[in-house]
């Protein structure tokens, strides 16, 4: 009895065993397999590797931004170089510009008159003549991604609207020309527009950033130009590329109120716009960049600024012609390099500020934008409130000009900042408010 009931509870127990070894086999089986699933999906999904540009001892990470659109053609930069090919090859029709003034009058009649090339996904490229803000006799109809964006000026942001598809990558206008007889000149450019917003654009902008700041930073380097302020320094101890490439882009941001009341992804739109215009443009960008306040070309440069500069850094080789000096890419950034120096005249407390390196990035550009004097005070007053604008002794624009400053250099400087707007979830549909104001 004792044995049969001994058996019984043996096999009961090596029964239960086995089965439970089944069911963790087919459990682990079925684990190993959604594993499998899960890093399958996460490989499918994980995003690009954030491209790096070495800008001297630099390392600048490419912002980030959609993807090429689906309709745009594969082939893109050769499709813009075939569009500017052709836009050059065509004239505005005097007799069918459109003034927007009464005033306006010969080839004047033109200004705010357009030709667009506009290509299609297969890469068919086709011409659009523009007078007036409408598309004449061409079965296209162009709209304006910006409200009162594409009435006058180079670098309008045209869509086409219908059919859909098409992207504009070249147009021809004309720009004012004191030189010229009747006051204006053609002019052929590339024009932004969201619809050119490519990771591979984005990079050739922070390309030709670095070939821009380098080329005149290592000139006078070579050159050995002695700070004016600080003994055993040369300028290009303070101008550095790093607040070069951040200084420019943020005066080439769209909208300094838009950028500091907005989200990541429409700062970002604002910021890879610059970059894509360097991309597209390189050595053209900005040429005719004029503020109301007489700021000029890719470093916003002031003609009194200018002037003050080349006077007194004789060996950096500014050119008399003020217009050409900041127009230039090149001479404009030597000048943007021998202005940080210049800016020590109004630190009291030199030692300090050679010792904190991101304060004296804030400084510097904060006297780029405003009095160094004035600034400079403001800055020491309010310490780490200088954001708020509680900081009444700060100018409200350098505020935010810093703002703007300060988000720039994170985003292409830190890495860690960097990553963060990557994992946040960026949505890039985010920025279309701004965008469109």
């Amino acid at each position: 009895m004792f044995l049969r009931s001994f058996l019984k509870d043996t096999v009961f127990v090596l029964a239960a065993v086995i089965l439970l070894g089944i069911a963790y086999g087919r459990v682990k089986k079925q684990n190993e397999k959604d594993l499998d699933v899960q890093e399958a999906s996460e490989t499918i999904h994980a995003p690009l590797p954030i491209a790096q540009i070495q800008i001297g001892d630099y390392t600048a990470l490419v912002p980030p931004g959609p993807n090429t659109l689906m309709d745009v053609p594969q082939n893109l930069t050769e499709k813009i170089r075939e569009g500017l090919q052709n836009v050059s090859s065509v004239r505005l029709d005097k007799d069918k510009c459109i003034p927007s003034s009464i005033l306006r009058t010969g080839w004047k009649r033109c200004l705010g008159n357009y030709i667009l090339a506009a290509t299609n996904a297969k890469g068919k490229i086709k011409l659009i003549e523009v007078y007036g803000g409408n598309a004449s006799g061409s079965g296209f109809k162009v709209a304006c991604e910006r409200e009162r964006a594409c009435e006058s000026g180079i670098n309008p942001p045209f869509l086409i609207s219908a059919p859909a598809g098409w992207t504009v990558v070249a147009l021809r206008t004309v720009a004012y020309d004191k030189s010229s007889e009747d006051g204006v000149k053609a002019v052929v450019y590339i024009p932004y527009s969201s619809r050119l917003n490519t990771p591979e654009l984005r990079q050739a902008g922070l390309e030709y950033l670095k070939e821009a700041i380098l080329g005149a930073w290592y000139e006078l380097r070579a050159k050995d130009i002695k700070s004016k302020y600080i003994d055993g320094k040369v300028v290009t101890d303070f101008g550095t590329p790093d607040h070069l490439s951040v200084l420019i882009l943020t005066e080439q941001i769209l909208s300094d109120i838009g950028f500091v009341n907005g989200s990541d992804a429409q700062r970002i739109e604002m910021l890879d716009r610059a970059l894509v215009t360097l991309g597209l443009n390189r050595w053209k960008s900005y040429e005719y960049t004029l503020s109301p306040a007489g700021a000029r070309g890719i470093g916003q440069g002031m003609e009194r600024t200018y002037t003050s500069i080349r006077g007194k850094y004789v060996l950096a080789d500014l050119p008399e012609d003020h217009i050409e000096g900041r127009v230039d890419h090149h001479t404009a950034i030597k000048m943007m390099i021998c202005h940080t120096d210049a800016e020590w005249w109004a630190i009291k407390n030199r030692p300090a500020l050679l010792r904190n390196k991101w304060k004296r990035r804030l400084v510097f550009a904060a006297g780029y934008n405003a009095s160094i004097a004035r600034v400079n005070k403001a800055l020491e007053s309010c310490g780490n409130n200088w954001r708020e604008s509680s900081c009444t002794k700060l100018p409200g624009e350098t505020r935010r000009y810093l703002i703007k400053y300060e988000w720039i250099y994170k985003t292409l400087f830190d890495p860690a900042f960097r990553d963060r707007l990557q994992n946040t979830g960026l949505n890039m549909s985010d920025a279309t408010p701004i965008a469109s104001k």
